[in-house]
C-alpha cells in the first residue's frame, strides 16, 4: 500500500526495506518488475535486502554495509554476481575487503 502511495504523490525515490520478505516467488516477481518500472519511469529507489539475488537482479549500484559501515560500492555492471558473493563472504569472514 505504501508504494501505491508513493506513486500516487509522484514520489522521486522510493525506499523498500526487505520488501520481498513474506512473499510468494510470484509476488516477489512482480515486486521486482516493479522495480525495473520505477527505473524505467525516471523515478529512484533504494532496495534494502538481506538477498543479494534479488538486489543484484535490480541494482545499478550495490552498497555492501558490515556492521553499520560501508564495506564496499560496486557498480553491477561491473561485477559479475560470483565476485560480489566472493567479496561479501570475503567481508562477514574478516570484516574487510583487503
Amino acid at each position: 500500500m505504501a508504494i501505491v502511495r508513493a506513486l500516487y504523490f509522484h514520489a522521486d525515490l522510493i525506499i523498500l526495506d526487505e520488501p520481498t520478505m513474506g512473499l510468494s516467488l510470484k509476488e516477489t516477481r512482480k515486486l521486482l518488475d516493479f522495480c525495473r518500472d520505477i527505473k524505467s519511469a525516471g523515478k529512484s529507489s533504494i532496495f534494502i535486502d538481506h538477498n543479494v539475488f534479488h538486489v543484484y537482479s535490480v541494482a545499478d549500484r550495490v552498497v555492501v554495509l558490515d556492521r553499520g559501515r560501508v564495506a564496499g560500492e560496486f557498480m553491477t555492471a561491473d561485477i559479475t554476481l560470483d565476485d560480489l558473493m566472493e567479496k561479501m563472504y570475503r567481508v562477514a569472514e574478516t570484516g574487510s575487503l583487503d
